[in-house]
């Protein structure tokens, strides 16, 4: 019977070997997926195209708006209720 038993060193390699191969496994296939997904992500938003002002460098700053890039247009305004006061 005690050939059939294994020792405390010969147990922990194998569970070591084991848990290296798992997490090596995880490794690759997480890392192939997230160029997968990188790479559909950047076509879909027309990535690695530079054009005129795009290499730019964009800093966030107060308030929602952003250093270094164009300037946006404001948006139109909406138009004027109708009061009791324009009508008559």
């Amino acid at each position: 019977m005690a050939d059939t038993t294994m020792d405390n060193r010969a147990l922990l390699r194998r569970t070591l070997v084991t848990m290296g191969a798992m997490v090596g496994t995880c490794v690759v296939l997480v890392g192939s997926l997230t160029l997968v997904a990188l790479g559909i992500t950047g076509r879909a938003v027309g990535g690695g195209e530079l054009s005129g002002d795009a290499g730019a460098l964009v800093v966030p700053g107060a308030h929602g708006t952003t250093l270094g890039a164009p300037s946006a247009q404001p948006a139109p305004s909406l138009p004027k209720k109708k009061t009791e006061a324009t009508t008559k």
